[in-house]
Protein backbone atom coordinates (compact mmCIF):
# COMPACT_ATOMS: atom_id res chain seq x y z
CA UNK A 1 0.00 0.00 0.00
CA UNK A 2 1.16 3.16 -1.18
CA UNK A 3 2.08 5.37 2.48
CA UNK A 4 2.45 9.31 1.02
CA UNK A 5 2.11 10.72 4.37
CA UNK A 6 4.48 12.22 6.60
CA UNK A 7 3.98 12.87 10.16
CA UNK A 8 6.19 15.91 11.82
CA UNK A 9 6.99 16.88 15.18
CA UNK A 10 7.37 20.32 16.74
CA UNK A 11 7.30 21.28 20.15
CA UNK A 12 5.38 25.13 20.79
CA UNK A 13 5.27 27.81 23.50
CA UNK A 14 6.41 27.89 26.91
CA UNK A 15 4.27 24.63 27.38
CA UNK A 16 6.26 22.66 24.34
CA UNK A 17 2.93 21.31 23.49
CA UNK A 18 3.69 19.05 20.34
CA UNK A 19 2.14 20.22 17.39
CA UNK A 20 2.09 17.76 14.94
CA UNK A 21 2.24 18.39 10.97
CA UNK A 22 0.52 15.90 8.26
CA UNK A 23 2.61 16.32 5.05
CA UNK A 24 1.11 14.67 1.68
CA UNK A 25 4.64 14.41 -0.23
CA UNK A 26 2.92 14.01 -3.75
CA UNK A 27 0.16 16.55 -3.37
CA UNK A 28 2.52 19.26 -0.86
CA UNK A 29 -0.24 19.53 1.24
CA UNK A 30 -0.27 20.09 4.75
CA UNK A 31 -2.74 19.62 7.83
CA UNK A 32 -1.82 21.01 11.03
CA UNK A 33 -2.83 19.17 14.26
CA UNK A 34 -2.84 21.78 17.83
CA UNK A 35 -1.31 24.72 16.50
CA UNK A 36 -0.04 25.85 20.22
CA UNK A 37 1.95 28.89 19.79
CA UNK A 38 4.37 30.51 17.42
CA UNK A 39 2.20 30.44 14.22
CA UNK A 40 5.45 31.77 12.55
CA UNK A 41 7.60 28.75 13.06
CA UNK A 42 4.77 26.65 11.78
CA UNK A 43 4.49 28.46 8.42
CA UNK A 44 8.38 28.37 8.47
CA UNK A 45 8.32 24.53 9.13
CA UNK A 46 5.94 23.99 5.89
CA UNK A 47 7.60 26.14 3.14
CA UNK A 48 10.88 24.58 4.56
CA UNK A 49 9.15 21.32 3.72
CA UNK A 50 7.49 22.65 0.38
CA UNK A 51 4.01 22.07 1.51
CA UNK A 52 0.93 24.77 1.11
CA UNK A 53 -1.17 24.70 4.57
CA UNK A 54 -4.65 23.09 3.87
CA UNK A 55 -6.15 22.73 7.77
CA UNK A 56 -5.98 22.29 10.87
CA UNK A 57 -7.10 19.61 13.61
CA UNK A 58 -7.85 20.48 17.32
CA UNK A 59 -7.66 17.50 19.78
CA UNK A 60 -8.95 20.06 22.27
CA UNK A 61 -9.86 24.00 23.20
CA UNK A 62 -7.10 24.50 25.83
CA UNK A 63 -5.35 27.88 25.44
CA UNK A 64 -1.68 25.98 24.23
CA UNK A 65 -2.85 24.08 21.61
CA UNK A 66 -5.01 26.75 19.94
CA UNK A 67 -2.85 29.92 20.15
CA UNK A 68 -1.62 29.92 16.93
CA UNK A 69 -4.28 29.49 15.06
CA UNK A 70 -5.75 33.03 14.61
CA UNK A 71 -2.70 33.22 12.57
CA UNK A 72 -2.56 30.43 11.00
CA UNK A 73 -6.27 31.64 9.67
CA UNK A 74 -4.94 34.68 8.22
CA UNK A 75 -2.10 32.49 6.07
CA UNK A 76 -4.94 30.77 4.63
CA UNK A 77 -8.90 32.00 4.85
CA UNK A 78 -11.59 29.35 4.63
CA UNK A 79 -9.61 26.19 5.12
CA UNK A 80 -11.36 23.70 7.31
CA UNK A 81 -10.79 23.63 11.07
CA UNK A 82 -11.60 20.74 12.98
CA UNK A 83 -13.00 20.41 16.66
CA UNK A 84 -15.48 17.98 18.03
CA UNK A 85 -18.78 19.47 18.65
CA UNK A 86 -18.78 19.38 22.38
CA UNK A 87 -15.47 21.47 21.92
CA UNK A 88 -17.12 23.95 20.62
CA UNK A 89 -17.91 26.66 23.50
CA UNK A 90 -14.89 25.57 25.19
CA UNK A 91 -12.66 27.16 22.23
CA UNK A 92 -15.19 30.46 22.93
CA UNK A 93 -15.00 31.04 26.31
CA UNK A 94 -11.51 32.29 27.67
CA UNK A 95 -12.39 30.80 31.06
CA UNK A 96 -12.92 27.13 29.76
CA UNK A 97 -9.96 27.85 27.63
CA UNK A 98 -7.53 28.63 30.07
CA UNK A 99 -6.63 31.81 28.01
CA UNK A 100 -7.71 34.29 30.93
CA UNK A 101 -4.80 32.72 33.19
CA UNK A 102 -2.41 33.77 30.67
CA UNK A 103 -3.78 37.54 30.41
CA UNK A 104 -4.95 36.69 26.82
CA UNK A 105 -8.62 36.31 25.11
CA UNK A 106 -8.64 33.66 23.13
CA UNK A 107 -12.37 33.07 21.67
CA UNK A 108 -12.82 31.22 18.23
CA UNK A 109 -14.75 29.23 15.91
CA UNK A 110 -14.65 26.44 13.47
CA UNK A 111 -16.06 25.66 10.34
CA UNK A 112 -16.08 21.88 10.59
CA UNK A 113 -17.77 20.12 13.70
CA UNK A 114 -17.31 16.53 14.04
CA UNK A 115 -19.01 13.66 15.98
CA UNK A 116 -17.53 10.43 17.79
CA UNK A 117 -16.93 7.86 15.19
CA UNK A 118 -17.07 10.53 11.70
CA UNK A 119 -14.63 9.43 9.28
CA UNK A 120 -12.84 12.74 7.50
CA UNK A 121 -10.43 12.77 4.36
CA UNK A 122 -7.23 14.15 5.85
CA UNK A 123 -5.19 14.60 2.83
CA UNK A 124 -6.81 11.38 0.93
CA UNK A 125 -7.05 9.39 4.29
CA UNK A 126 -9.59 8.16 6.59
CA UNK A 127 -9.66 9.22 9.77
CA UNK A 128 -11.63 8.73 12.85
CA UNK A 129 -12.63 10.80 14.89
CA UNK A 130 -12.72 9.07 18.55
CA UNK A 131 -14.32 11.57 21.13
CA UNK A 132 -12.90 10.68 24.71
CA UNK A 133 -14.04 13.53 27.24
CA UNK A 134 -12.57 13.88 30.51
CA UNK A 135 -9.59 16.37 30.10
CA UNK A 136 -12.11 18.57 28.49
CA UNK A 137 -15.73 17.70 27.57
CA UNK A 138 -14.70 17.59 23.86
CA UNK A 139 -11.53 16.00 23.78
CA UNK A 140 -11.42 14.06 20.30
CA UNK A 141 -8.72 11.49 19.41
CA UNK A 142 -7.65 11.28 15.29
CA UNK A 143 -7.30 7.04 14.69
CA UNK A 144 -5.31 6.62 11.57
CA UNK A 145 -6.14 3.11 11.14
CA UNK A 146 -4.29 2.47 7.92
CA UNK A 147 -0.99 4.32 9.16
CA UNK A 148 -1.50 2.72 12.74
CA UNK A 149 -1.09 6.00 14.51
CA UNK A 150 -3.29 7.89 17.24
CA UNK A 151 -2.94 11.52 17.42
CA UNK A 152 -4.45 12.18 21.08
CA UNK A 153 -3.78 15.06 22.05
CA UNK A 154 -4.02 15.64 25.89
CA UNK A 155 -6.16 12.33 26.58
CA UNK A 156 -3.63 9.75 26.84
CA UNK A 157 0.23 10.20 27.16
CA UNK A 158 3.46 7.87 27.79
CA UNK A 159 2.54 6.74 31.24
CA UNK A 160 0.66 8.86 32.35
CA UNK A 161 -3.04 10.96 31.35
CA UNK A 162 -4.30 14.10 30.73
CA UNK A 163 -4.78 16.58 33.95
CA UNK A 164 -8.81 16.32 35.13
CA UNK A 165 -9.03 19.21 37.30
CA UNK A 166 -9.48 22.30 34.53
CA UNK A 167 -13.52 23.32 33.96
CA UNK A 168 -15.46 20.07 31.67
CA UNK A 169 -12.71 17.91 33.08
CA UNK A 170 -13.83 14.20 34.69
CA UNK A 171 -10.85 11.74 35.73
CA UNK A 172 -13.98 8.82 35.78
CA UNK A 173 -14.83 9.59 32.07
CA UNK A 174 -11.56 9.96 30.88
CA UNK A 175 -10.15 6.40 32.65
CA UNK A 176 -13.07 5.13 31.49
CA UNK A 177 -13.13 6.34 27.46
CA UNK A 178 -9.32 5.14 27.62
CA UNK A 179 -10.37 1.55 27.54
CA UNK A 180 -13.92 1.68 25.57
CA UNK A 181 -12.05 3.45 23.09
CA UNK A 182 -8.85 3.40 22.89
CA UNK A 183 -6.70 0.50 24.46
CA UNK A 184 -9.31 -1.54 21.96
CA UNK A 185 -7.33 -0.30 19.01
CA UNK A 186 -4.16 -2.75 17.78
CA UNK A 187 -1.59 -3.16 20.24
CA UNK A 188 1.47 -1.97 17.64
CA UNK A 189 -0.41 1.59 17.53
CA UNK A 190 1.57 4.56 17.61
CA UNK A 191 0.21 7.20 20.14
CA UNK A 192 1.54 10.91 19.83
CA UNK A 193 0.28 12.90 21.99
CA UNK A 194 0.33 16.55 23.27
CA UNK A 195 3.39 16.35 26.02
CA UNK A 196 5.42 13.15 25.49
CA UNK A 197 7.25 11.38 23.21
CA UNK A 198 5.35 8.67 21.05
CA UNK A 199 4.03 5.58 22.89
CA UNK A 200 1.55 3.11 21.68
CA UNK A 201 -1.51 1.26 22.78
CA UNK A 202 0.28 -1.67 23.70
CA UNK A 203 3.14 -0.17 26.21
CA UNK A 204 0.02 1.74 27.82
CA UNK A 205 -1.98 -0.91 28.16
CA UNK A 206 0.36 -2.79 30.33
CA UNK A 207 2.57 -0.03 32.05
CA UNK A 208 0.34 2.97 32.13
CA UNK A 209 0.19 3.41 36.31
CA UNK A 210 -3.50 5.14 36.12
CA UNK A 211 -5.02 2.67 34.33
CA UNK A 212 -3.91 -0.49 35.86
Amino acid sequence: MERPLELHCIPLGQMQTNCYILIHRDRKEAIVFDPGDQGDVIMETLKKEGAELAGVCLTHAHFDHVMALPYLMEQKEKMPIYLHEEEEDVLLDPHLNLSYMMGQTISLQVNRLVKDGDVIDLLGAKVKCIHVPGHTKGGVCYYFEDYGWLISGDTLFQRSIGRTDFPTGDLNTLLDGIRRKLFVLPSDTKVFSGHTPPTTIGEEKQYNPFLD
